[in-house]
């Protein structure tokens, strides 16, 4: 059986890698998002924006979707997160 999370590129701990999961629409809500639930389980799901998946999908259907670490914009971020930090408890900077 696989796992909800397949790890498609296996590299060292801290470099660029990605992840896959398959998930199947299960509905649509009124305020523009859409639920999916991983397949086929179906016991976790999580809600994205409906203007991400494609027009023509409709309840039912099932995609893969990928999360790929940015390893460069996470250091970028959390360095501006100190600098912003720093000058708010006025620190080094």
């Amino acid at each position: 059986m696989r796992s909800l999370a397949q790890r498609a590129d296996k590299r060292p701990k801290g470099a660029c890698y990605h992840t896959y999961m398959r998930v199947q629409i299960d509905r649509f809500e009124d305020n523009g998002w859409a639920v999916l639930l991983a397949y086929p389980d179906g016991r976790r799901g999580f809600d994205v924006p409906r203007e991400l998946l494609p027009e023509e999908v409709s309840a039912g259907d099932v995609f893969e979707v990928r999360f790929e670490y940015d390893r460069d914009e996470t250091l970028r971020m959390a360095e501006e997160n100190k600098r912003l930090l720093d000058d708010l408890l006025g620190g080094p900077g």
